[in-house]
């Protein structure tokens, strides 16, 4: 697993997203970016959301303008 935490942040109207994980482009940089992809979804009325890499790795997700709470947050934020 990787030693740091990733974030995607949203737009206040976009719930489905698809990202490269960057700790998976770590691992293997010259990968192909299909391989490193993790997609998910957080519906228009939440503002924190997880998903998952097909490797495992976690990546939060945050919706822009939104307040974070305090368990979005970690010492490595």
């Amino acid at each position: 697993m990787s030693s740091f935490e990733q974030t995607v942040v949203l737009l206040a109207r976009t719930a489905g997203f698809r990202v490269v994980c960057q700790a998976c482009a770590d691992l293997e940089p010259d990968g192909e970016v299909a391989a490193l992809t993790a997609e998910g979804s957080l519906r228009l009325e939440d503002d924190l959301g997880w998903t998952t890499c097909p490797r495992g790795h976690r990546i939060r997700v945050i919706r822009a303008g939104s307040p974070v709470r305090a368990e979005a947050t970690s010492p490595l934020w």
